[in-house]
């Protein structure tokens, strides 16, 4: 049986910000019903957003293009992000005892709250999980100390920060195309739920996004994240380079760049043959070597976050690529050049639950449309109501003949008004039932922080930005409305005392 909730999700990309509309259906698979994009290299630069009122419209027209698909209106969505101000750090939080005692829930969930009001300035914290613990400064760690006696526990939680300043752009861009967001998540967290094996994880990989505008790191060892990067260089700085060497339009140069890649690595291709581009003549050696030269670039500086992360030794797993640009040919050479030592990276490009497209013509089949995919695999809620086609339109001619018209009363002899409004009241109580138990569940979820009991606790913390910043932007504009009125009752009362002196 398929969910019938309608989940919509929404990137806010470099290149583009992309929208898509679908149903989780029984089997874990996920059934696209719409597809939108708009192009965003004019208000979204590395991810972040800098022209708030384009990004603001195009967000309308992605939505009002699934509107228009579904036949419905679209109010709350999902939003996945990722920006080169995203970053992870390490916090760390003690609890000592006065006597030797044995560690409880209620201890383990304090620390993780401390660490969690922890402030970055300048930044937002919008994810926290719980790395190992230390017991009485001992030399190994623990993932769960519930029911060890010690006297000091040690707590270590990743962190994943975004800018405020990136944060709140998001959040004033959505209010401003009227769109309600039910969540966020970081890109490549629900890109590695989507693509990696519990094995990646355990073992350890390095999970790379390599984008238009940047290229992601996110290192996985024992079951968990440790590490996340994000680079502000991304495959359209080889596209700019074609077109500036070459002297030739970005879609040619795009084109070139998705036709021949790292020509020079492939032994079967003739690097001294020539194409016609605008009447002369280029050989495919200087395409490659243009290519080549700022992709290593960029490949280098990935390679070098991967060994900051302090795992690059440990990772057994290897690299998986996602990402546009991982679809640049001969991409895994390179890697296996600068980091020899690594396993043969290998693609991820739809989530591993698989994808069901209503139109095969929305379908990339790049790797592109990965991170929004799995935004829309965490939705949960109900996005929109889809209007269920009449089914006397489904009849033919001779079955519409035998349709008999409904009575003016039931058996029971209550008329068609008066069961209506019935109805109605019962949907009405029912609707406020549910509401309550909504309310009710998401207390209970932020009580506890996590869905983990013992010393694994994670709890992503965007939605809690998201509220403050509404609530803020509220309080600002009925502040700004208190100040017109003022000004506007002074400015009567001075009218009035001049009336008054003539």
């Amino acid at each position: 049986m398929e969910n019938d909730k309608v989940i919509v999700a929404i990137e806010l990309g470099s290149s583009k910000i992309s929208g898509v509309a679908g149903q989780i259906k029984a089997d874990g698979s996920l059934k696209v019903l719409a597809y939108a994009w708009t192009p965003s290299s004019s208000c979204i630069r590395h991810g972040a957003v800098y022209n708030l009122d384009k990004t603001a419209n195009a967000i309308a027209e992605v939505v009002g293009r699934l509107d228009t698909i579904l036949s419905t209106r679209i109010e709350k969505v999902y939003v996945g992000y990722n920006a080169k101000g995203l970053r992870s750090v390490i916090s760390r939080v003690e609890h000592k005892f006065d006597e030797e005692t044995v560690v409880s829930q209620e201890v383990i969930d304090d620390m993780f709250q401390q660490c969690s009001e922890i402030e970055y300035d300048g930044y937002v914290n919008l994810f926290q999980e719980s790395q190992e613990y230390v017991v009485d400064n001992k030399r190994g760690t623990e993932t769960d100390p519930m029911g060890v006696a010690c006297r000091s526990l040690e707590g270590n939680y990743l962190n994943i920060l975004l800018k405020k300043q990136v944060a709140d752009y998001i959040g004033q861009c959505f209010r401003t195309a009227q769109v309600q967001i039910l969540d966020g998540y970081v890109a490549p967290m629900v890109q590695a739920d989507a693509v990696l094996t519990d094995d990646d994880r355990q073992q350890g990989c390095a999970l790379v996004d390599y984008g238009a505008d940047t290229t992601t790191v996110s290192v996985y060892k024992n079951g968990l994240m440790r590490f996340l990067r994000v680079i502000p260089l991304g495959s359209s700085l080889i596209t700019r380079d074609l077109s500036s060497v070459l002297k030739i339009e970005i879609e040619q140069a795009e084109q070139l760049k998705c036709t021949y890649g790292l020509c020079n690595l492939i032994g079967s291709q003739d690097a001294d043959e020539t194409i016609t581009l605008n009447d002369r003549k280029v050989i495919l050696k200087e395409i490659g070597d243009i290519i080549e030269a700022r992709n290593e670039e960029i490949i280098r500086n990935v390679c070098a976050q991967i060994k900051a992360s302090g795992y690059s030794e440990v990772l057994y797993a290897g690299i998986v690529l996602t990402g546009g640009g991982s679809q640049l040919r001969q991409l895994d050479q390179v890697f296996a050049k600068l980091m020899p030592s690594m396993r043969k990276p290998r693609l991820a490009i739809e989530p591993a639950c698989g994808v069901i497209w209503n139109e095969q013509s929305w379908k990339r089949g790049d790797g592109s449309q990965l991170a929004l995919l799995s935004v829309m695999a965490k939705g949960d809620e109900n996005c929109c109501d889809l209007k269920p086609m009449d089914e006397i339109d489904k009849l033919t001619p001779e079955d519409q003949d035998k349709v008999v018209q409904q009575s003016l009363f039931t058996e029971e002899g209550e008329s068609a008004q008066e069961e209506k409004d019935r109805k109605e009241e019962e949907e009405r109580k029912q609707a406020m039932i549910a509401a309550a138990e909504q309310e009710k569940e998401k207390e209970q979820k932020e009580k506890e922080g996590s869905g983990y009991i013992g010393g694994k606790k994670k709890k992503n913390m965007f939605q809690r930005f998201y509220e403050s910043l509404m609530n803020a932007g509220e309080d600002f504009f009925d502040g700004e409305k208190e100040e017109k009125e003022r000004k506007a009752q002074e400015e009567q009362e001075k009218q009035e005392t001049q009336d008054s002196a003539q």
